[in-house]
């Protein structure tokens, strides 16, 4: 832990100020998007009859969906995907912050946009983040037509790739002289609280774990976050024109629900929407702190056109709840007093941050291809690509990748009095609370939930349940009743776990970033 802090503070101290950044000029900022919609020849033309516009194929058929099950291929367009940035200038660096519209994105990936950014653009830190929608293309590989059938398209991720770095690079060349003023608001009162799971916070926590009872004893043990915290960038001129929008907040975008089979952003796209109405400039929707199920499948929110509930798992109900999240943020900040025009900007990362990967579910994947296979395992900080079968009779057919670990990456940064958290994964609100009270010295916390990856779930290391790794290949065999650790709970939570060291190694690595920038 001692090195861990000694390296924190060597990540802070040792920052490289980006061209021109330290001027007179002081903040300055660029925006841009890119259409990451994906788009296979069988629906190009439901493409083209639903925006109008002809249709770049940049995707094989079928576009597996992502989020739910298996087997589940796209059969149309309702809006479009987008990769959203922004580049931030000023007294300290320079940084870049993408958010994707997918389920997620791996860090492998990730350094590939990097490596891509144009070294001319000067950004010292390229953070890509996904909102976790549950409507558009499989980007890892655990959606495709079977549990052992990758859903990934490689052409198109290197499609997403080239447009995230060229996206950087556009909002590098078109800096603005800008102020920054922040809003941080709660959701209490977004839904109506009619459902045993809906506690008025506009999301639900569908899964209770162990010693949640007494932690949140009000709510039967759910634990959401209901904080929507918000940056908004201004031009520094007589008009003062809205650059961008940055609204954080926890919730799953699958409101659709398992049914939909139209490619859809979810809500934050009529949240966007609304705050484009608003204010104009860019609107940018990063997820938070979204475990444990942390999402809006079992509230209900009042329609105002009928002053009745929105009918669930419908657009209907995505737009109503998507602009009511907007309204707050809004709301928020035209009660927030004006930033700065120079604000300090510092930054710093842990990579790598080496997790033991103890589930036999993602080996099993990683061993035939089902999971990004870009993506290496490490073991003793070499990439491993070694396969093996493991398991004793009559389980040795099931093939397990044999590297010790995942390398993901966990960072911070800070602008003025507002603190960021980054992390890989989807965190338990509980830790989220502890990230935030780390930042003592900031008015405004963010949490940006799978920022420079995607590594599952993240629980606190107390609440683990051994037991869906313990019995994965009786699960594998469907002989979950014989294994001899009872009983059994392999729900996503942990189905979709790295394992108990994710929460340590994430923690320990993050904590003393956060203590360093304040």
């Amino acid at each position: 832990m001692a090195e861990l802090r000694r390296l924190a503070v060597l990540f802070v101290l040792v920052l490289v100020s980006a061209p021109g950044s330290a001027d007179a000029r002081g903040l300055r900022v660029g925006t841009c998007r890119r259409d990451i919609t994906p788009v296979s020849s069988s629906l190009a033309g439901a493409f083209v009859a639903q925006f109008g516009e002809p249709a770049g194929v940049n995707h094989s058929d079928p576009i597996w969906m992502a989020g739910f099950g298996n087997g589940r291929s796209a059969q149309g367009y309702h809006d479009r995907l987008w990769a959203r940035g922004i580049v931030v200038d000023g007294r300290g660096g320079r940084i870049a912050i993408v958010t994707l519209d997918l389920i997620g994105y791996f860090a492998n990936e990730i350094a590939t946009i990097r490596a891509m950014v144009s070294p001319a653009s000067g950004v010292d830190y390229v953070v890509v983040t996904s909102t976790h929608e549950h409507e558009g293309p499989d980007t890892l590989g655990l959606w495709g037509p079977d549990e052992l059938t990758t859903g990934v398209d490689f052409g198109y991720l290197d499609f997403v790739n080239a447009a995230v770095a060229d996206c950087v690079d556009e909002a590098a060349a078109n800096l603005h002289n800008a102020r920054v003023r922040f809003a941080t608001t709660s959701t209490d009162g977004v839904s109506l609280g009619l459902d045993p799971e809906d506690d008025g916070f506009g999301v639900a926590d569908g899964k209770v774990l162990d010693g949640d009872v007494t932690l949140a004893p009000d709510t039967g043990g759910r634990i959401v976050d209901p904080t929507l915290a918000v940056m908004q960038f201004r031009a520094r001129d007589a008009g003062s024109a809205v650059i961008a929008t940055l609204v954080n907040f926890a919730s799953h975008p699958e409101s659709l629900g398992s049914s939909n089979r139209f490619v859809t952003s979810d809500f934050p796209h009529y949240a966007r929407e609304r705050l484009e109405a608003e204010y104009g400039g860019l609107a940018i929707w990063v997820s938070g702190d979204l475990g444990v199920l942390q999402g809006p499948l079992d509230i209900d929110v009042l329609d105002p056109d009928t002053a009745e509930p929105a009918p669930r798992r419908t657009f209907r109900f995505a737009e109503v709840y998507g602009t009511q999240l907007a309204e707050r943020a809004i709301t928020a900040l035209a009660a927030a007093s004006r930033g700065p025009n120079s604000p300090e900007i510092r930054f710093a990362s842990v990579n790598p941050v080496a997790i033991p990967l103890e589930n036999p579910f993602f080996r099993l994947f990683a061993a035939v291809g089902v999971l990004d296979v870009r993506r290496s395992l490490f073991t003793n900080g070499v990439p491993d690509s070694s396969i093996g079968f493991p398991f004793p009779p009559p389980f040795d057919i099931l093939p397990q990748a044999l590297g010790a670990d995942i390398h993901t990456e966990v960072g911070a940064f800070r602008i003025g009095p507002a603190s960021v958290a980054l992390v890989p994964t989807e965190l338990d609100p509980q830790i989220g609370f502890g990230y935030r009270a780390r930042m003592t010295r900031a008015r405004h916390t963010f949490i940006f939930g799978l920022a420079n990856d995607h590594i599952g779930y993240q629980v606190p290391f107390a609440k683990w349940d051994p037991s869906c790794h313990a019995c994965a290949p009786y699960v594998a065999f469907g002989l979950e009743d014989d294994c001899p650790v009872q009983p059994v709970d392999c729900s996503t939570v942990f189905a979709n776990n790295v394992g108990q060291g994710v929460d340590p190694a994430v923690t320990g690595a993050l904590e003393p970033l956060l203590d360093a920038l304040h």
